[in-house]
């Protein structure tokens, strides 16, 4: 039996509400500290593909950094993608984001996974896989840190390590008003299509040269990809249970009081 790997619904559990998260990075928005001055960044707007242009097949990735599936699709299934197909020529891959939380509307709002995307985005194409691979690797940290309002030094640490400031960080979180509306476009534009089919239900969710593939695990992918490759219809007869159904996105709870010291 082919392991399945579920939706994330677009919803946050209650041990991750939406106010904690919001809370752990300063509240709706994290606000500037009073004597912080802006640096310069040059944030990635839009896609960043990986592989040949000139792939037969590409596959678009809706993901939300908060979401668990996502990291185990990023850690256990993305780097055997890349080896087999992106590697070789055969699949062009793209990442979009799209954080959770969401409005009485359906719109994308502030909260924790936005913050997550400016930052991944925050030091340009170059590092953007690097940063969403390490974000996805300290996912458990920085959930965990978010429940007792101390997510943004783990951020910090996260950003660190790969060469962005924090100087840097708090621009892209709280100053770049351009880059935190194109990570809300990304979401809105999905879960807003009028076309059911295009329509975004749960994360991760794919396109495969703009048909949605279920998240049904490695050894699916790779029978929709091959099947793709020779001009035949994406298989679904084979044996693996369909990803589990998810609501569509909830509002998020109000945010709480900012509960996050100024970094140092």
């Amino acid at each position: 039996m082919i392991r399945a790997f579920a939706l994330r619904p677009l919803a946050f559990t209650s041990a991750l509400a939406a106010a904690a998260m919001l809370a752990a990075c300063g509240g709706e928005p994290a606000k500037p500290v009073s004597n912080f001055t802006p640096v310069p960044v040059t944030p990635v707007i839009g896609d960043v593909p990986i592989g040949s242009a000139d792939a037969p097949l590409e596959i678009v990735e809706y993901a939300a950094l908060t979401c668990h599936v996502c990291r185990d699709f990023a850690k256990q299934i993305f780097p055997r993608l890349k080896a087999t197909y992106i590697d070789t020529g055969k699949v062009r891959y793209i990442y979009r984001d799209y954080p959770l939380e969401a409005g009485p509307d359906g719109k994308a709002t502030d909260g924790f996974g936005l913050v997550l995307a400016s930052v991944a985005r925050c030091e340009g194409p170059e590092k953007f896989h690097t940063m969403i691979d390490a974000i996805f690797t300290a996912q458990a940290d920085l959930l965990d840190a978010a429940r007792e309002g101390k997510a943004l030094p783990v951020l910090a640490e996260v950003a660190a390590a790969n060469g962005i400031t924090l100087d840097e960080m708090r621009t892209c979180i709280d100053h770049q008003p351009e880059l935190r509306a194109s990570i809300k476009k990304s979401h809105d534009d999905a879960f807003l299509n009028p076309d059911p089919k295009m329509k975004i239900s749960g994360t991760p969710t794919f396109f495969l040269n703009g048909e949605k593939v279920e998240n049904r695990g490695w050894e699916y992918m790779v029978a929709a990809i091959e099947a793709k490759l020779a001009g035949k219809p994406i298989p679904t007869d084979i044996e693996a249970p369909p990803a589990e159904a998810t609501p569509t996105t909830t509002p998020a709870t109000p945010a709480a009081p900012a509960s996050t010291p100024p970094a140092q």
